[in-house]
């Protein structure tokens, strides 16, 4: 009697081709999914930043106006 001999590396080829498909696009899916949560963060974080610098700016302005503002009631009050 002769055993049968199988190509075992055809085999995993050949079952990675009909079934494997469905898990490399999960995999692939995962990992685009992955960088995109990164994205979004990264630019958020930039945004936040940007925001801060921004509030920081309209806080100085708001007291430069502030005290033109000051300054313009005390050389009006003052008379001659």
């Amino acid at each position: 009697m002769k055993k049968k001999r199988y190509n075992l590396p055809q085999i995993i080829k050949n079952d990675f081709l009909l079934y494997g498909k469905v898990h490399l696009i999960l995999l692939l899916a995962i990992i685009l999914s992955a960088n995109a949560v990164i994205i979004v963060v990264y630019n958020t974080r930039l945004l936040i930043t940007e925001e801060e610098i921004l509030n920081i700016k309209k806080k100085k302005k708001y007291d430069e106006w502030r005290n033109l503002i000051i300054e313009k009631n005390t050389l009006s009050s003052i008379t001659f």
